[in-house]
């Protein structure tokens, strides 16, 4: 099964546009803003409270990332005129990163502005390992402005621990993932099982310190061996909420942690990037590609 995933990986990249769009809408939530939004209102409607992105990474010009950071800013101003339970997830280089410490700084500062305005909260992706030291300065350095605001830490980053024992306080807020950018062995983890028990020490030591967390997976194990812990030593459902992909097909198992009172939150990427984004989360994710090309199938020969 492995050989026949990894040999769909190879192909994909080759198939028309159109097919790999077939069986895109359950991973992406649109391509314009009005139907990200139709979309998110849909999933709070189901009890979902989500975290919005639009696709796309390291932009060559000032203009590209002023452009990002205005549509960016006016997803606050919809956000809140829709009373919709969401809030935004950036990458530090769809705003230019790229191209400079001050650009960034100034567009980032536009964004903490507009989730002021409406008290609402920013979360800075994590990106590879360049810019690790950066993101962190620059979430220090907007916190100071306005502490709604989080940030993502990776569990196959050596580092982790020794930033959730910096950062980590009751005002700190932390997505933590295991992380999916190519990273030298010297620097990061590879072993699966490492990943996974990296995972579970960050999220507990974070929570142990009264930091909010975001516990990102779509790991079953990881999700029932933390929700065991946080059960038995009484974690408050206030300091934590469950994140899952939008398309991840565990409605059963996230209908019920709702239903238990437990927050869970979906990551909604949008844009016109869609392609980019599908064609990375299947190679991030093998089992998945079996699973999207069956669907394709399916879809195409149901008509």
């Amino acid at each position: 099964m492995k050989l026949i995933n990894y040999l769909i990986i190879q192909i994909i990249p080759f198939l028309p546009k159109i097919f790999v769009r077939l069986v895109a809408s359950p991973y992406i939530a649109g391509i314009t803003d009005d139907e990200m939004l139709t979309n998110v209102k849909k999933l709070n409607d189901k009890g979902y409270d989500v975290a919005i992105d639009i696709l796309g990474e390291h932009v060559a010009t000032k203009e590209e990332a002023a452009e990002i950071t205005k549509r960016y800013a006016n997803l606050y101003d919809r956000i809140a005129l829709q009373d919709l339970d969401a809030n935004l997830s950036i990458k530090l280089t769809h705003i230019g990163q790229d191209l400079g410490y001050d650009l960034v700084k100034d567009n980032l500062m536009i964004l903490i502005d507009a989730a002021k305005k409406h008290d609402n909260f920013l979360r800075l992706d994590m990106e590879n390992s360049p810019y690790t030291s950066e993101t962190i300065n620059l979430y220090k350095k907007v916190f100071e402005n306005y502490s709604n605001v989080g940030i993502v830490l990776q569990a196959y980053m050596h580092r982790s621990m020794d930033d959730i024992d910096t950062l980590a306080n009751e005002m700190f807020n932390v997505r933590i993932c295991k992380g999916i950018y190519v990273e030298n062995e010297n620097i990061a983890y590879r072993g699966y099982q490492k990943i996974r028990d990296n995972y579970i020490a960050l999220v507990q030591r974070a929570l142990i310190k009264g930091s909010y967390v975001g516990i990102a997976s779509h790991d079953e194990y990881l999700i029932d061996k933390l929700y065991i812990w946080i059960k038995e030593n009484k974690i408050s459902t206030s300091q934590y909420e469950f994140q899952i992909l939008h398309g991840v097909p565990m409605e059963k198992k996230l209908q019920q942690l709702i239903k238990e009172g437990n927050k869970v939150r979906v990551y909604v990427p949008y844009g016109d990037n869609w392609y980019d984004y599908s064609i990375r989360r299947l190679k991030e994710n093998p089992k998945m590609a079996g699973y999207i090309i069956k669907n394709i199938f399916s879809k195409i020969f149901s008509r």
